[in-house]
């Protein structure tokens, strides 16, 4: 098994573990916001270990996406579908996420109840994820 394949089946691996917290943390962050509930230790952790989750997903896609032999820009990759996807959308849609889920840990942190702009950022960055997921890899 080459450093490339064991990336893959990290980052692939890893991916679930990532939905997860992303769904979690939508929810939980939804609920408290739309409660008006304060912030709790437990949903301060479950933020900071979300955008854990999202920020190791995304070093080891930085580092796969320099040995990966899809990620390529040739006179074609804007043409097709599979090579754009892999070189250009999966990859600034998966930064932007993680972008949009560190600033809403950000603002949760600094604020004493779950402010409403947490539970949006994080769901933006959850479309954003389910939006660029390579669903044809992962179903088949």
């Amino acid at each position: 098994m080459n450093l490339y394949q064991i990336l893959q089946n990290f980052h692939s691996g890893w991916a679930y573990l990532t939905l997860l917290m992303g769904v979690l943390f939508v929810l939980m962050i939804g609920y408290f916001a739309f409660s008006k509930k304060a912030r709790t230790a437990g949903i301060t952790k479950l933020s900071f270990f979300a955008t854990l989750t999202f920020h190791i997903q995304l070093l080891v896609g930085v580092v796969l996406y320099f040995v990966s032999p899809y990620a390529q820009f040739t006179e074609n990759t804007m043409k097709d579908a599979t090579n754009r996807l892999y070189a250009i959308e999966h990859p600034l849609m998966m930064f932007a996420a993680v972008v949009l889920i560190t600033i809403a840990n950000a603002k949760l942190k600094k604020s004493e109840s779950v402010p409403m702009s947490s539970f949006i950022l994080g769901l933006i960055a959850l479309v954003l994820v389910l939006s660029r997921i390579p669903w044809s890899t992962w179903l088949g």
